[in-house]
């Protein structure tokens, strides 16, 4: 009776799902040597990079080329010529061989990275708030500074939280907690908005540098290249992601409000979409005609230029990061294990609903669509260097489509449970008065010990450095876990966790100076760190 009733239960919920509601499947998987931080797609869809304690390079179809290095933070060149990366106090340039081309030390740890397109120049933020500008030979054409004079009574400390460089490298915006700032690509300051976007979040650049959006907790602005403000818009939540159109036209924003907005170059919303959590992350391809967007439920959404749903993809936890080709027929998302490839080239908008089916009303600025069905055929996976396959036909406008098929399904899963049901019944014999009366015995519950700490296989190993970076790495998914918050450095675990700020500061640096010391901390150093992190452990909310 269990079985059959599970098997309605599915069935009748597979039929009441919104068409479309059901998970395409990726056109390929890849598993990660460890939590993913970072993902790029060079853009023309040819290599994939991810970062983490191993840095690994995958051609566009998945295959794994190398996994070599650890990065937390990285970047790519268009071409996938160059490879950048941060690892502890350490900033890297790599080739597409994983080979080291030159590896500089900023006065701080690195906290932000970007490299142009054209591999030319490599710029990083450190935690003490300044911006340093690096040519491809690995010499240093400038540093900026984004924190306040301590002489002008302007607290001198900056957080910097991301950069973001115009389409050949000629701009660079710089987001912190002290405001927006606007470079050249050699590092020449040109305007700095210190009033009115402290606690800034998130910075993102049109393709000819002359849009910048900034987010601000709740706000968004639009500024021009003078630095002249355009529109701002408030959200009720925290906005998490932000992407923006090349030619500047389209502004998109996800917040923890589970919504995903398209807003025109005047600010007015164009379309809303709703997912089952914080958007995590966006992406845009070039013309705006694909959207895919990554969800803390685990889902990964590609929609259309008109914020209609094409497809959804699962993956095995948060969606952090997704990516675009230029032309938007492929794309990549990850979860903080997996890696998916995504074809959007043959997805298309799905046929109509039964009239018998009523669609949900919008929510108020949502734009309005057909809602999208499942598609019944998995497209083949393209051949490397084919050209890109023409529209397909439009799917006719009558016809039995999805909803019928899952009618068929419903009613097939119906008679199948019927049957079962009535195979049970002359199978299974009665059931004896002693047998229900009979009561198990009570079992001894097993004394369960609790796992070793992570870091601590590490410790007993005499890998220190394993052991601080682990801990490192625990404390960064503890505030995770329990804060929601998006965090990339550590300046975000600081940020999300107020009551334990200097504590925090105090930790990772510990941590960070351990892990990558020139001498082998020792154990002592190590269990010190230790007591800290399950100090902090108890205290973080």
């Amino acid at each position: 009776m269990r079985c059959v009733m599970v098997i309605l239960s599915v069935c009748l919920l597979l039929a009441g799902l919104p068409v479309g509601a059901l998970a395409g499947t990726p056109h390929w998987t890849h598993s990660a040597p460890s939590d993913i931080t970072d993902l790029s797609l060079t853009p023309d869809g040819s290599y994939v990079l991810t970062g983490g304690d191993r840095l690994c390079f995958l051609a566009g179809n998945g295959t794994p080329l190398w996994q070599e290095w650890t990065a937390g933070l990285t970047a790519c060149s268009a071409d996938g010529r160059l490879i950048a990366g941060v690892s502890g106090p350490s900033l890297t340039l790599f080739t597409r061989d994983a080979a080291v081309i030159w590896r500089q030390d900023p006065p701080s740890a690195p906290v932000a990275l970007a490299l142009s397109p054209d591999g030319k120049q490599v710029v990083v933020a450190d935690r003490i708030g300044e911006v340093h500008f690096y040519d491809a030979d690995g010499s240093l054409r400038a540093t900026a500074d984004t924190r306040g004079d301590p002489e002008d009574g302007i607290e001198a400390r900056s957080d910097i939280h991301a950069i973001a460089l115009s389409g050949k490298g000629e701009y660079v915006a710089v987001i912190s907690s002290r405001g927006l700032f606007y470079y050249t690509g050699t590092g020449r300051k040109l305007w700095a908005l210190e009033g009115g976007v402290e606690g800034g979040t998130a910075v993102v650049v049109s393709g000819a540098g002359s849009e910048i959006a900034a987010v601000s907790n709740a706000d968004i602005r639009l500024l021009n290249r003078a630095g002249d403000l355009l529109w701002t818009h408030r959200y009720p939540r925290p906005v998490t992601a932000l992407a923006i159109a090349q030619d500047g036209s389209r502004v998109l924003a996800g917040s923890q409000d589970n919504t995903l907005t398209c807003f025109d170059r005047a600010g007015e919303p164009l379309w809303t979409f709703t997912t089952g959590g914080w958007i995590r992350d966006i992406a845009l391809s070039k013309d705006g005609s694909r959207v895919l967007a990554g969800s803390m439920d685990r889902q990964a959404y590609l929609l259309d230029g008109a914020g209609n749903l094409l497809d959804t993809y699962t993956l095995s936890g948060w969606v952090n990061h997704v990516a675009l080709t230029a032309d938007g027929t492929a794309g990549v998302a990850a979860s903080p294990h997996e890696v998916i490839g995504i074809s959007t080239a043959t997805t298309v908008p799905p046929p109509p609903a039964l009239e018998t089916m009523t669609p949900a009303a919008p929510a108020p600025g949502t734009a309005t669509s057909t809602p999208p069905a499942l598609e019944t055929m998995t497209p083949a996976t393209p051949t490397p260097g084919a050209a890109t396959p023409a529209a397909p036909t439009p799917l006719p406008e009558e016809g039995p489509g999805l909803p019928l098929f899952l009618v068929g399904l419903l009613g097939c899963s119906v008679a199948v449970g019927a049957g079962y049901l009535h195979m049970q019944r002359r199978q299974a014999p009665p059931l004896l008065e002693e047998e229900e009366e009979e009561a198990p015995a009570e079992v001894s519950p097993e004394v369960v010990e609790a796992p070793p700490a992570p870091w601590q296989a590490s410790l007993e190993q005499g890998q220190t450095r394993e052991a601080a970076r682990i801990l490192s790495r625990e404390m960064t998914a503890l505030i995770k876990g329990r804060t929601g918050a998006r965090i990339l450095c550590a300046a975000d675990a600081l940020d999300a966790c107020p009551g334990q700020r200097q504590d925090l500061a105090g930790f990772f640096e510990d941590a960070n100076r351990l892990a990558y010391a020139s001498a082998h901390p020792t154990r002592e150093e190590i269990e010190a760190l230790a007591a800290v992190y399950l100090r902090l452990a108890e205290d973080i909310q």
